[in-house]
């Protein structure tokens, strides 16, 4: 049973003064973790890097070993790319993302420039022959500076050297 004395009134809720500071705490709170979480799922320029080496190495064995070809196939206009067994349906191909930072700036295939607006492939040859490629990657992860980065092919052993800056030629092997 309630029992109600003169002079007090039973408040329940907020007032509008209250709903509003939550709404602008909750605003600032969402304003700077939001563009955060937009970004969780891009690979960064490490992995991206990692994985190509990885995989790079991997078609040059197979190459050389099972004597099977392999394709790395750079998309540089929609930022991805796959190693591609030309043995293998369209259904089993597998994009992965260069993300949303890094973009090509350039490719070279055995001292050629390479369009930009067109996919590109590097072949693995059977027998362990691959081409001399030099792929120039622009890192905007850092608005302010952004960096360059120069993936180099080795044609003996199928790695990839990583190389900062924009090195178009160099005297390393």
């Amino acid at each position: 049973m309630l029992i109600s004395t003169r002079g007090k009134t039973d408040r329940r809720g907020f007032t509008l003064v209250e709903l509003t500071a939550v709404l602008f705490v909750l605003g600032l709170i969402l304003w700077t973790v939001v563009p955060r979480l937009s970004r969780l799922g891009d690979p960064g320029r490490d992995a991206v890097f990692r994985d190509l080496a990885s995989g790079s190495e991997q078609a040059f064995d197979a190459a050389l070993f099972e004597k099977r070809e392999t394709r790395l196939v750079l998309i540089p206009y929609s930022g991805t790319y796959e190693f591609r067994n030309p043995n293998r349906t369209n259904n089993e191909q597998r994009h992965r993302e260069f993300g949303s930072n890094i973009a090509i700036t350039s490719i070279r295939i055995g001292g050629e420039e390479r369009p930009l607006d067109l996919p590109t492939e590097i072949r693995y040859l059977p027998g362990g022959r691959v081409p001399d490629a030099r792929i120039h990657l622009r890192d905007s992860s850092d608005k302010n500076n952004p960096t360059d980065w120069t993936l180099r092919l080795n044609p003996w052993d199928g790695s990839i050297n990583v190389l900062e800056g924009f090195v178009r030629y160099d005297d390393r092997p």
